[in-house]
């Protein structure tokens, strides 16, 4: 048998078993190690990416249930403020109410006027009410006093371009979805936003003097009333028939005609939970 012989020195036969060692090498490398270094490199994507995805779900969470917060304490604030105002009515439904409610106490109505309202009422507090004080002040500190204009100078220029920059590059703080709403809660200067309706009524009677006292104690219980003036006044003298003598002769009566300025407040408030509730299932059932 003949042997393979050739004309290679050992330094060229370890010069071809090196490359051919890398040659085998890159092959590995190429066709086994490539695919799972590539296949490691998307899974870590993925992994990052669904970390961001999580971050972003638990921030929407947390927002919702902060969300859910400011909707629950806004509507139990709104219910409380307007539990005892009347339902809007029209005007033959509040002569309707004021007529028996006057009978009820064993009272004569003889006049009944009704103003009704063209929009919301516009409140002003009680003058030496502690309220009245507050928005005072608080008027006056939001409303800005003149101020003589600065003369710019490059210094003066440059470092209040210098604050600007820093101000508006610096991050913006933002706090609790509270904040929002209760700044504007105690900021809240006027009442033409509740959308409660103010009607002015002017009653008078007639009846005993402490049916008439009970009625004014009884309207001073009820918070959505607010009596703007009373005036008591007497009774003509009544004619009386002796049918003995048969004359006729004017008699002194014990009841007093009493004038009520009343001033109703009502209003209308949707169920804002109950709204929610069924645009919730609504949006579950088309899904």
């Amino acid at each position: 048998m003949a042997k393979f012989e050739t004309n290679l020195s050992k330094k060229d036969k370890m010069t071809i078993a090196i490359v051919l060692f890398v040659g085998l090498a890159f092959c590995f490398v190429w066709y086994l190690i490539k695919p799972t270094i590539v296949d490691i490199r998307t899974l870590s994507d993925n992994i990052e990416e669904a970390e961001i995805s999580q971050a972003e779900a638990r921030a929407k969470v947390m927002g919702l249930v902060s969300a859910e917060s400011v909707f629950q304490m806004a509507t139990a604030d709104l219910a409380e403020s307007t539990s005892g105002y009347y339902e809007i009515m029209t005007s033959s439904q509040i002569d309707r109410m004021a007529t028996n409610y006057v009978l009820s106490f064993g009272l004569f109505p003889e006049q009944l006027s009704i103003s009704m309202p063209s929009g919301p009422v516009e409140e002003l507090p009680y003058l030496y009410s502690e309220a009245f004080t507050v928005q005072t002040t608080t008027i006056r500190a939001v409303t800005p006093s003149p101020t003589p204009t600065p003369i710019s100078t490059s210094t003066s220029t440059e470092s209040s371009s210098d604050d600007d920059s820093s101000s508006s590059s610096g991050p913006v703080q933002i706090g609790s979805l509270l904040d929002p709403y209760l700044d504007a809660k105690y900021a809240a200067q006027s009442t033409t936003s509740s959308g409660v309706m103010a009607v002015d009524l002017t009653l008078v009677m007639t009846g005993s003097e402490s049916s008439c006292q009970a009625l004014i104690d009884d309207l001073c219980t009820k918070p959505a009333i607010r009596i703007t003036g009373f005036e008591w006044s007497q009774l003509d003298r009544v004619e009386v028939y002796n049918e003995e003598t048969g004359e006729v002769a004017l008699m002194e009566t014990d009841d007093v005609r009493l004038r009520v300025n009343l001033r109703l407040y009502m209003t209308d408030v949707a169920d804002y939970e109950a709204l929610v509730s069924e645009a919730v299932q609504a949006a579950g059932s088309e899904g």
